[in-house]
């Protein structure tokens, strides 16, 4: 971040100087331009934690007290020491653990810019987001030349606000919106996207040029959208929740996961062919044999569907069922076991559930 001196010296011509007209256009885009991606994401993911509001807030107060009226050096310096102090203490203070509500709406944010991906595809992505910040900026740079002439031809005239830019994408309707909705993802908040190579002289930029149909590769970016948001529930979020809600993380027996699972199996180990996904039980998107190509209308649905009430619940303490293990076994003795029970007259689970017992029961008669 530049300093205000640095500033200072880059625009020391004449007409720029302070309390010109053509100073306070530029100033407005300039400000308007700093200040956006920043407004734009406190409005759309507010600091709810105590500490990091209290860390937060003095580089917020600066920001939205950005004026064409001040020199903009000086104001661009007080940015840069909050912002550094904010950085500093970011890294040293300790921050409050989040909530469940926290979790929860983290969790639905993941899935729907992962599915936003999985939708529009890299490319597609790149091209919606360049689109409406185009549009956004257009009107800020034509609005600040606007107010830069009337100035000169009309001192002491009311600027007419620029527009603001739309903050959310709604994935089922493949539009910009000003309102958040169950199906739609804010742009403010949107922290990660791929990058591939996008012929830039391509002529057809608009939304428009979004395939109407899943194309071919549909099936590969469905694949990673499923994969990667279960694997973020199961590694991740669901210990996460666990620790806000003090219980045990298999307590959680959600049948919107279930099913996800169900076809993470199937694109992991079957190519994308239903097999597992034929029993889902929310989710009841394909048959046995089925290449497992979502439409739109399940992308929705895996918005609309999303439990959100049943994650902010604590759950039952679970006593009953069964769980894969997260073990790591001596090989030799893995080896004798898969021998051993490939001729047992019942399951390898069951086998275990002996060994596990012997062991336990040897354990507590020691105590």
């Amino acid at each position: 971040m530049p300093s205000g001196q640095l500033l200072r010296q880059q625009f020391d011509i004449p007409e720029l100087r302070h309390g010109e007209p053509l100073y306070q256009g530029i100033a407005t885009i300039i400000l308007r331009a700093a200040a956006t991606p920043f407004t734009d994401l406190w409005s759309t993911d507010y600091p709810a934690d105590p500490a990091l509001h209290d860390v937060v807030r003095p580089v917020h107060d600066i920001v939205t007290s950005f004026t064409p009226d001040q020199e903009l050096p000086t104001q661009w310096d007080r940015l840069t020491i909050a912002a550094r102090t904010a950085l500093a203490a970011l890294d040293t203070e300790p921050m409050g653990e989040p909530t469940v509500d926290e979790i929860v709406a983290d969790i639905l944010f993941a899935l729907k810019t992962t599915l936003l991906i999985s939708a529009v595809g890299q490319q597609g992505f790149i091209r919606l987001i360049s689109e409406e910040f185009a549009r956004y900026f257009q009107g800020i740079i034509t609005n600040g030349v606007a107010q830069g002439l009337n100035g000169l031809l009309q001192p002491g005239s009311t600027s007419v606000p620029a527009p603001r830019p739309r903050s959310y994408f709604d994935l089922a309707t493949n539009k910009f919106v000003d309102q958040p909705s169950s199906t739609a993802l804010s742009l403010a908040g949107f922290k990660y996207f791929a990058n591939r190579d996008i012929p830039l002289n391509d002529s057809n930029f608009g939304i428009e040029s979004l395939p109407k149909s899943p194309p071919a590769a549909a099936k590969q970016f469905a694949a990673q959208a499923i994969v990667n948001f279960y694997t973020d529930w199961e590694e991740h979020y669901r210990a996460a929740l666990a620790t806000a809600h003090d219980c045990d993380e298999r307590d959680f027996q959600i049948d919107y996961f279930g099913d996800l699972n169900r076809m993470r199996q199937d694109y992991v180990h079957r190519g994308g062919i239903s097999g597992q996904s034929d029993g889902c039980r929310l989710l009841k998107w394909f048959k046995t044999g089925d290449l497992m190509t979502p439409t739109p209308k399940h992308y929705c649905e895996l918005l609309t569907a999303f439990p959100s009430d049943e994650l902010r619940q604590k759950p039952a303490r679970r006593t009953k069922g069964r769980e894969r293990p997260n073990i790591r076994a001596d090989l030799k003795l893995l080896r004798e076991f898969e021998r051993l029970t490939s001729g047992f007259n019942g399951s390898k689970g069951e086998a275990l559930d002996d060994a596990l017992q012997d062991w336990i029961t040897k354990m507590q008669t020691k105590d």
